[in-house]
């Protein structure tokens, strides 16, 4: 994915009055590009490189724009399906079909409470530490000082950590923290009471 991908794909919704294919990796793709995006202009800034934090700061502006008038025109067509009646739901991704089939239910009056449609919702940030350890199966008191600046750190499931300055204490998922310690970006520390 690229802003001249991103430009093509909105040509591409633009001049056709149905949906542009796309993959089934269509919105994890666009949202690893804007973090990628996000993390080089962190890194560029932090390095002192001003002229590169620029070019990646306006490379995200234009890919954020992109990105916003895709999805634009995509809603708008799966708004017209919605309402030219019954239409296949084949060239719809697992995601868009899911917006589709709330919308038809929302249209057609037969209210939403029914509705069968499994939405992700995001985990709360704040977890009792009977989850956490169920979760990590690590002691929940555990720490790390942070010794040196350290950029933003993307995990394998794409999770944000950081930007992180030197003394801050943080709790970092082990993997993410056994590297940071391995390198003598971090130390670990055991909270007591």
């Amino acid at each position: 994915m690229d802003i001249v991908k991103l430009r093509e794909m909105l040509e591409a919704e633009l001049s056709r009055a149905e949906l542009a294919d796309v993959d089934a990796s269509f919105y994890e793709d666009l949202s690893s590009f804007l973090k990628a995006l996000k993390l080089s202009a962190e890194a560029s800034r932090e390095r002192g490189e001003e002229v590169e934090e620029r070019l990646y700061t306006e490379q995200l502006r234009m890919a954020e724009w992109l990105v916003r008038e895709i999805l634009r025109a995509r809603l708008h067509k799966l708004v017209d399906m919605v309402f030219s009646g019954p239409a296949s739901q084949g060239e719809l991704i697992e995601p868009e079909r899911k917006l589709f089939v709330i919308l038809n239910a929302f249209v057609e009056g037969k209210g939403l409470d029914n509705l069968e449609v499994e939405v992700p919702s995001k985990p709360s940030p704040l977890k009792s530490e009977g989850e956490m350890a169920r979760e990590t199966k690590t002691p929940v008191r555990e720490a790390y000082i942070i010794e040196e600046d350290v950029p933003a750190v993307i995990d394998e499931e794409f999770n944000e950590y950081g930007p992180f300055r030197a003394g801050d204490l943080s709790v970092l998922p082990e993997k993410i923290a056994k590297i940071l310690v391995a390198r003598g970006l971090a130390k670990r520390v055991k909270i007591s009471f």
